[in-house]
């Protein structure tokens, strides 16, 4: 095993030659009084002989020298709740007198073990990760050189990982009862990738309130794969054709949410729409919204990561955020009542 490459080099190589458990390896790096000498002294044999070279931040910020930086990957730039969470993350960390690292996979998941490695190269402390793929295993310590990692808006997945998440679940139940209780049954819902943790959370909300109401679902009103606000509007006229269209309709992400307002507002749509995240211009349009603080989410994430990286001995933990249902009027319509008061203004022509 000399003769393995630096670069190469990975915790679980260190933890294997010294006959320990990666965990043990990652505790002796980051100087913990949990590790007997004995233990010590063999891991850091093997860490001579392979030429591992640990990252020296989590040290320094465990004795107080408080430099360094914090990786943060992400989908897009251009999704206002990711920009809301990294906002949230930069502002806490610069206060503990960290940087932020950020890095987008242009909503390409497969890329996200490339954008983990660049941070780890980059010698972060801590890399919080908002994941839309399925794979983890780029994230076990071994691959990071013991660098923590903290999830923000999904589990973890069999990870020991601290986690920061959203009741999207929770809420989009809340939303959906709304509805019901309103007398409607053609509930449609608008969901973003199927392949997506959180697309999968937010439409088991929705059919969990149909299954309490001893309601099936009609295959017809879920429509998931949507990724742009076009494809929405798409969505929307496409339902809105059906020989029995429906009388409500909730849109599960930002952009699809973006997409379903257009079209209300270009067909001048009655029925009640209730959306997930909200925008300036929707809030001003009186939009009915299910909404999350992504600058608290991006807080406490960041508040994990500083905590991780001076108490690397810290059990897993999982923070779970509410979201709130805001009544402005669009989600409160009765299918059977279309009132002047609900009704959206009309675009300048």
């Amino acid at each position: 095993m000399a003769g393995i490459e630096q670069h190469r080099v990975t915790v679980k190589d260190v933890a294997v030659l010294a006959g320990v458990s990666t965990a043990t390896v990652t505790r002796v790096l980051q100087d913990s009084e949990k590790v007997i000498p004995e233990t010590r002294d063999r891991v850091m044999a093997a860490v001579e002989q392979l030429g591992y070279r640990p990252n020296p931040m989590a040290r320094d910020l465990r004795h107080g020298n408080r430099t360094g930086a914090v990786g943060l990957v992400m989908s897009t730039f251009t999704n206002m709740y990711q920009a809301g969470v990294a906002a949230g993350a930069e502002k806490e960390l610069r206060n503990a007198g960290l940087q932020l690292l950020i890095g987008s996979t242009d909503e390409d998941p497969s890329r996200e073990p490339e954008l983990a490695r660049a941070m780890i190269d980059r010698r972060v402390s801590a890399l919080m990760v908002m994941p839309d793929g399925e794979e983890r295993e780029f994230l076990n310590p071994g691959h990071l050189f013991g660098t923590p990692v903290i999830l923000v808006g999904r589990p973890a997945g069999g990870l020991d990982a601290d986690v920061v998440m959203t009741d999207d679940d929770r809420g989009v139940e809340e939303a959906t009862n709304q509805l019901l209780d309103l007398g409607h049954r053609r509930i449609a819902a608008l969901a973003g990738q199927s392949s997506s943790f959180r697309a999968t959370q937010r439409l088991s909300g929705y059919r969990m309130a149909l299954a309490k109401r001893g309601l099936g679902e009609d295959p017809e009103l879920v429509v998931d794969n949507l990724i742009t606000s076009a494809q929405a509007r798409s969505a929307m006229a496409h339902l809105m054709d059906l020989p029995s269209p429906p009388t409500a309709v909730l849109a599960l992400n930002l952009g699809i949410s973006t997409g379903v307002l257009l079209d209300r507002l270009e067909n001048n749509r009655k029925l009640a729409f209730i959306a997930l995240d909200e925008s300036e211009l929707s809030a001003g349009l009186s939009v009915s919204a299910l909404v999350r603080d992504p600058e608290e989410v991006g807080r406490q994430a960041a508040k994990l990561a500083i905590d991780r990286i001076a108490q690397p001995d810290l059990p897993a933990r999982t923070i779970i955020l509410p979201s709130h249902l805001v009544q402005r009027g669009t989600g409160e319509v009765a299918p059977e009542i279309v009132s002047e008061r609900f009704e959206m203004a009309q675009p300048p022509q």
